[in-house]
């Protein structure tokens, strides 16, 4: 494999390390090493990239801000991709913003409210990228980024590019109909024209009604189950006494009983145990299985 690590570290709009911590990129701070980390510049790149690496049979992740993600401690195989810099592009354009799948949400929200552009508060607060954030339907409460996606814009795995309309992109709770081998070049958002003030106001509401329910300024990758139909998990977790439950430094937040805390040094091994045993006695309770919102990566 060393020659084909030569190769990619070789193109151009690619820098790359090797060997790199997952627990650096992660909001859970847990994870082993990738063979090779890749922050990618622009789409030629990209494409070089996965042309490459499929020739070769190379696994390819990718990785936004590492939130919604737990990378188990054996890290992960092959390469790991970030995409950076072109992809990171946010453009407003009277109430739209185009942006970039490797740009961050908060910055997205922050250039929108700016621009007196209002509707997009509810993604205030979600550490993640637009890509990772289309992927998964990210929101808060009955608002997810399919209401105001407009277009999505795919590289698929043959890497051709294609532009989806939002009814195309398959959206549901948490979910979208894009799997693996796709990438998440661009979205459209429409928002709602706002005043300046208007639009802050309504981010700050926002971010405030976040600190007082989920655990601020913590290791979490957020939300780790998936609500059941006629139920919330968190509550539901809560009701069986499981708040500040802990294994090792896994925790389950006394803020939000569906929030897992790294209280420090904890291993995503722990981090799954203490998944396996919310599972355990939510099904023995309730008689009902709750499906993981966040995404296992990588190896044992």
């Amino acid at each position: 494999m060393t020659d084909v690590i030569e190769q990619l570290e070789s193109i151009e709009g690619v820098v790359a390390r090797k060997d790199e911590l997952l627990s650096l990129h992660t909001t859970f701070g847990v994870g082993g090493p990738c063979d090779l980390m890749l922050w990618v510049s622009s789409r030629t790149a990209l494409k070089q990239v996965l042309q490459l690496s499929k020739s070769h049979s190379i696994p390819v992740t990718l990785l936004g801000k590492g939130s919604n993600v737990l990378v188990r401690d054996g890290g992960i195989d092959g390469v790991v991709i970030r995409l950076a810099d072109d992809f990171a592009a946010i453009e407003i354009r009277d109430n739209h913003i185009r942006a970039g799948g490797g740009a961050s949400l908060a910055e997205v929200v922050s250039k929108a409210t700016s621009s007196g552009i209002g509707g997009l508060d509810f993604l205030a607060g979600i550490p993640g990228t637009v890509g990772g954030a289309v992927i998964t339907n990210a929101g808060s409460g009955d608002t997810w980024l399919s209401h105001r996606a407009l277009e999505v814009s795919l590289l698929t795995d043959d890497l051709r590019e294609v532009e989806l309309e939002e009814g195309d992109v398959g959206f549901g709770y948490r979910t979208s109909g894009i799997g693996e081998g796709l990438v998440v070049l661009e979205v459209v958002l429409a928002g709602s024209f706002s005043s300046v003030e208007e639009a802050r106001q309504g981010v700050e509401e926002h971010l405030s009604r976040r600190r007082t329910t989920q655990p601020a300024g913590e290791s979490t990758a957020g939300c780790v189950f998936k609500n059941p139909p006629g139920n919330v998990a968190g509550r539901m977790i809560d009701e069986i006494g499981m708040k500040g439950f802990n294994i090792g430094g896994a925790r389950i937040s006394t803020v939000h009983a569906n929030w897992i805390v790294n209280t420090g040094g904890g291993t995503a091994g722990e981090i799954l145990n203490l998944i396996g045993e919310i599972r355990q006695r939510v099904r023995e309770h309730y008689g009902t299985d709750l499906d993981l919102e966040i995404r296992v990566l990588g190896r044992n």
